[in-house]
C-alpha cells in the first residue's frame, strides 16, 4: 500500500503529533516516519495521535 503524504497537514494531525514520527536532533522541523524523510508539519493517512504520559 502506498502512503499518501502531504507536506502540510491539518493542525493536530501533523507528523509532529504522530506516534510514528521521529524528529531529527539537528532539525526538529524534519524527521522520519517508517523510514521515509518527512517534515513535522506534514501528514499522512496512517496518523495516530501520540499518547499523553
Amino acid at each position: 500500500m502506498e502512503i499518501i503524504y502531504q507536506k502540510q497537514a491539518e493542525k493536530g494531525k501533523q507528523c509532529q503529533d504522530c506516534q510514528s514520527f521521529t524528529p531529527r536532533d539537528s532539525d526538529p522541523a524534519a524527521g522520519t516516519c517508517f523510514g521515509k524523510d518527512v517534515v513535522a508539519e506534514g501528514g499522512c493517512m496512517f496518523f495516530k495521535k501520540k499518547e499523553v504520559e
